[in-house]
């Protein structure tokens, strides 16, 4: 990722920002753009500005930035510094983050917290609630983990996400379905899960390389992704989700924003019409163990896709 479009506030932490571009620019010089919510830059904007120039990158500034211009950048990357306050967020940057995990073309790192280079990047592959992963939303959530880790020279982790939503409706007063028949279906349905990102990490690129995989039963929210470190990057997809809609059902990213002080980079459905014709359906092979969770760990673990 060279062409970054960076996105600060008043008082942005030029240390740690300097930090990732530095990490960035390792494999090339970067053209960065500054985007400030002020009417100026401020003195510490000006301070990265300068130095990331010193670096070699290409920088240009502007100030008093909207949402709306930042929807169609031609860069690969927006980087959202947010300014914490008490409680959370400020409002204004709170809108800007909403506006651009809704309708922004490019994936968005949310600076939420944590501004110093990431430990490792955390692919987030959560179908959120429904009854299959998008394949085009979860190929790109896994692109843009493995471009991120490689450019920040981190390790890779992968946490995919499936639902048993009958489970609840199994086991209540009316049902009473036998615990064995329960576990049975439990079973089946990680295990098509776990065939089913099989089936999607082939279609990938065959240098894609992870040092941890989990498959873990949903929801993640509260429990898994709760115990994360907050050094960790997350990479999380946004159905892009408006109005009354997105009121009644959060976005996934924009809901781990606000539960968690955690850098995330939210990342849209590709607009590409070929990948949307990807089968939702399991394949006919994949895992055989079929449990509740299973985590697959090895050192730059790489799958063989030939």
């Amino acid at each position: 990722m060279k062409r970054i479009a960076l996105v600060t506030t008043r008082d942005c932490d030029a240390a740690g920002l300097w930090q990732v571009m530095e990490r960035l620019s390792r494999r090339g010089p970067l053209r960065l753009g500054l985007f400030s919510l002020e009417p100026g830059l401020t003195d510490s904007q000006m301070r990265l500005m300068e130095g990331l120039a010193a670096t070699g990158a290409t920088t240009s500034a502007v100030a008093s930035v909207t949402a709306d211009c930042l929807h169609d950048l031609d860069a690969e990357l927006v980087i959202v510094q947010c300014d914490p306050a008490i409680g959370g967020p400020r409002r204004r940057e709170q809108d800007l983050r909403r506006d651009l995990s809704r309708h922004s073309a490019r994936p968005v790192w949310i600076m939420n917290g944590h501004t110093g280079p990431p430990a490792s990047v955390t692919a987030l592959i959560d179908p959120d609630r429904d009854d299959s992963t998008d394949p085009a939303l979860a190929a790109e959530i896994l692109r843009v983990s493995f471009t991120l880790a490689r450019a920040l020279d981190v390790p890779l982790d992968i946490l995919n996400v499936w639902y048993f939503l009958e489970e609840g409706l199994l086991r209540s007063r009316r049902i009473r379905m036998p615990e064995q028949e329960i576990t049975e279906r439990r079973r089946r349905a990680a295990w098509i899960a776990q065939s089913y990102f099989a089936r999607l990490v082939a279609r990938l690129p065959p240098d894609l390389a992870w040092r941890r995989l989990a498959h873990v039963q949903g929801p993640v929210l509260d429990a898994a992704v709760a115990n994360l470190p907050e050094d960790t990057l997350v990479v999380a997809g946004s159905e892009g989700r408006d109005g009354w809609a997105a009121r009644l059902r959060p976005n996934l990213a924009e809901d781990l924003c606000d539960r968690r002080r955690i850098g995330v980079v939210i990342v849209r459905r590709p607009d590409d019409a070929s990948q949307r014709s990807s089968d939702h359906t399991g394949p006919d092979t994949g895992p055989s163990d079929g449990t509740d969770q299973s985590d697959t760990e090895g050192p730059n673990r790489q799958r063989n896709l030939a």
